[in-house]
């Protein structure tokens, strides 16, 4: 690492810093111990106390100020419920009418069905074909009843005129 002292020897020169200085020449300390930790010779006695038979002395302005708090969390509870319930409501209500939309969408596509299964029943064809199978023939004009419908209460045989 570059520092001022290696950037001013490079331009004096260490060999004239040589010169002029001597080396260090380190003596030995005439003792290797340690010196004293401090408070060394202090001993403390630690005592075991027993709190178990202690009955905390009740305080009333705690117990209301837990009570409120609990009251006050419990308030702030119901207005969050309370406010994302209309929002629920929306979600499964939106579920309800897609399932009815999707019912409706069913039951329209089976009314089509029954309905082309209707015709294909009273077609004309069909109908002469049973006919046929069961040996049924037209009606001839005397055994054919017209009923005059202006009563109320009873219907008139009327029989038609023969032209």
């Amino acid at each position: 690492m570059a520092s001022i002292a290696t950037i001013v020897n490079r331009f004096v020169g260490l060999g004239e810093l040589a010169e002029t200085v001597r080396p260090a020449v380190w003596t030995r300390a005439g003792s290797s111990r340690l010196r004293p930790i401090a408070n060394e010779d202090v001993y403390l006695f630690v005592k075991r106390i027993d709190n178990s038979a202690i009955v905390r002395a009740i305080d009333p302005v705690a117990r209301r100020t837990r009570t409120r708090t609990v009251v006050t969390g419990f308030a702030a509870a119901m207005l969050v419920i309370a406010g994302l319930v209309p929002a629920a409501y929306n979600i499964m209500a939106g579920f309800s009418v897609q399932n009815l939309e999707k019912e409706n969408g069913k039951l329209r596509q089976d009314v089509v069905v029954l309905e082309v299964q209707e015709a294909e029943l009273l077609s004309p064809a069909r109908l002469e074909k049973l006919a046929k199978s069961l040996q049924l023939s037209e009606p001839v004009a005397s055994q054919v009843q017209y009923l005059d419908g202006q009563a109320t209460h009873d219907a008139k045989l009327v029989v038609p005129d023969s032209h």
